[in-house]
């Protein structure tokens, strides 16, 4: 099959790109200008270039494809540089352009990558799709209503689109959440807060892949499917994983929820008070300290969708790959 892949510079995009072309498939990455070095050289990967903001540059890009993989989107980790807007002219409007393309070359499959983040902090425990969403920032409402007009074009125009929502994604390369945990972790500042469980849902990069294809093949258009581990996992056994595989034996230093939530207002103020970055936010805290946990069981069933990668596992070989690669 031929793969159009929007996305491809990001950290699933590599994965992908590899297990298809092992499978013998040939694939189509959709980048901008620029960003074409991003990708590592894979035979049978073709690079066309294109914006999915601008759709005077899309024309023709989807032609001889039988299949969008939309990974494409502007990520959690720019919600202090980006503004609103800029979030909806990537990951709404830029989904609704590549997907009107996708329908005048008449592509037979689509998946939308869409995130839990969609969903927000859930009262209901375990959240299936159909659990009311409530976004808790910017970078989720987009993603959610990414995902509405991806339904209402399927509705209206028939677009075989199957949607997707990742929860946090992990392994060798991730530049974003658990490279900054090991990070902190290496500098022996990674406390534990409180004394909840912070249930945590993740997935590794080579369970996501297969779960994004499982999906590409056995989804119904219009359906939406979760993919993450079948239990999500306690917060601070994550940080003892990142821990131990960095060889450190101190215990961490506890720190009560309030004051953790204090403190992160505190940086978060400062920071954006000088116009930098903060390193932490209130509202990382507060989905840190909720209990989010996801039942696949509409991809194992509809799907067969199986997650093999225990977390002591990925998360262990992840730490590894970056102290190999020198990234901390």
């Amino acid at each position: 099959m031929n793969y159009l892949i929007t996305g491809a510079t990001g950290f699933v995009g590599p994965h992908l790109i590899k297990k298809l072309i092992d499978e013998g498939h040939t694939c189509k990455c959709l980048v901008r200008q620029g960003s074409e070095n991003k990708i590592p050289a894979i035979d049978g990967m073709t690079i066309i270039f294109g914006d999915i903001t601008k759709p005077e540059t899309l024309v023709g890009t989807a032609t001889d494809a039988d299949c969008l993989l939309h990974l494409a989107t502007l990520g959690h980790m720019s919600n202090f540089t980006v503004t609103e807007k800029m979030f909806y002219d990537i990951n709404v409007q830029g989904t609704i352009n590549i997907m009107n393309e996708s329908l005048r070359a008449g592509i037979k499959r689509i998946v939308h990558c869409s995130s839990v983040a969609a969903m927000g902090i859930c009262d209901e425990i375990p959240s299936t799709e159909n659990t009311t969403c409530n976004p808790h920032h910017a970078y989720g409402r987009s993603k959610l209503q990414a995902e509405t007009e991806v339904l209402n074009m399927v509705k209206e125009k028939n677009l075989p689109a199957i949607i997707i929502r990742f929860s946090m994604v992990y392994g060798p390369g991730d530049p974003r959440d658990i490279l900054k945990l090991t990070r902190i972790a290496k500098k022996g500042l990674f406390p534990k807060v409180g004394n909840r469980p912070k249930l945590t849902p993740l997935i590794h990069v080579r369970d996501a892949v297969d779960g994004l294809l499982l999906a590409c093949k056995k989804g119904t258009p219009g359906e939406i499917y979760l993919i993450t581990n079948k239990q999500s996992e306690p917060f601070d056994t994550i940080r003892e994983i990142i821990q131990d595989a960095l060889g450190q034996k101190k215990r961490a230093v506890y720190i009560p929820e309030w004051a953790a939530l204090t403190l992160a207002s505190i940086i978060e103020k400062s920071f954006l008070l000088f116009g930098k970055t903060p390193p932490v936010a209130r509202k990382n805290i507060d989905s840190t300290l909720a209990d989010r946990v996801f039942s696949v069981a509409k991809a194992i069933h509809e799907l067969g969708f199986d997650p093999k990668i225990e977390p002591t596992a990925g998360l262990r070989e992840t730490v590894k790959w970056y102290l190999d690669n020198k990234w901390i």
